[in-house]
């Protein structure tokens, strides 16, 4: 069993995502860099879609009370196991009494704790992601505990993408509505550094943007990784908790790479667009 003695600042419990249920307006959900939580849970054998914990930007306590593998992957996060700092990417084999500490984010925003074999969380919708209003919690909170199920594991495989997440490069696509933005403001795109304003798993937002418009177009799709152009020339990178419909333009879409990478910026980080073609 592993039991939350300090929730930190947002810590979630998330899988893959939630698919298949846009058309009732459910989110996808599902961790937010899928490069971190799918290198540890690769790392330690298990499937991908295991559930991990997704630790944002600071805090969180953990207490084992069984000997078990782990896999931290993600942000570089003050990290201790006792009074041992441990590292990101490593099998850390942790035993009955010991405690797991989250301090800061030193790099990056977000970090993932996978346990070996996976641990026991709520199946809603086909998926384990936390997401307000479809499961009981929306972040985990201190007491809670969760048993330690010893899924069966298979050879480790290590995809190691630990510094493309910490790239300040977001390759995009052009979305359905890139056609109503001007010459000026298509170079701005790829040759401006735009800076993070706020972000949540919502969306990510930015400081700087493109020309004031009057565009208007009928509700539709948006996805994560949707860029919606709002009237004010802003620009809102639609996340994984993100709304399944949208009424600003759709001028730029982002692949899950991109996603991870942008999940790793915090307020005041800078990003520049890089536009590519799909193939």
């Amino acid at each position: 069993m592993v039991e939350i003695l300090d929730s930190g600042y947002h810590i979630t419990i998330q899988d893959r995502g939630r698919f298949g249920f846009s058309g009732y307006g459910v989110p996808f959900s599902g961790s937010m860099d899928h490069l971190s939580s799918s290198n540890a849970n690769s790392i330690l054998g298990n499937s991908i879609n295991e559930p991990v914990f997704e630790i944002a930007m600071m805090g969180g306590k953990f207490l084992f009370t069984e000997e078990v593998d782990i896999c931290i992957s993600g942000a570089v996060f003050e990290i201790k196991l006792n009074n041992d700092s441990i590292f990101n990417n490593t099998i850390i084999r942790v035993q009955k009494g010991d405690v797991l500490n989250f301090g800061k984010a030193l790099k990056g925003f977000r970090i993932y704790l996978a346990i070996s074999g996976g641990f026991k969380s709520d199946l809603i919708l086909k998926s384990r992601s936390y997401f307000e209003n479809i499961t009981l919690n929306s972040v985990v909170k201190k007491g809670d505990r969760f048993n330690l199920l010893r899924n069966k594991t298979k050879s480790n495989n290590f995809i190691n993408y630990p510094e493309l997440i910490f790239e300040n490069i977001i390759e995009v696509s052009k979305g359905p509505e890139f056609n109503l933005i001007n010459e000026n403001d298509s170079k701005l795109l790829q040759e401006q550094f735009f800076t993070v304003s706020s972000n949540n798993r919502m969306g990510y937002f930015f400081e700087n943007g493109l020309s004031s418009n009057n565009f208007s177009i009928i509700t539709s799709p948006v996805i994560p990784g949707t860029i919606q152009l709002t009237p004010s020339g802003k620009m809102i990178a639609l996340m994984n908790d993100g709304q399944v419909t949208g009424g600003y333009p759709r001028i730029l879409q982002m692949n899950y790479n991109s996603i991870s990478i942008l999940s790793q910026k915090k307020q005041g980080d800078k990003i520049r667009f890089k536009l590519i073609n799909l193939t």
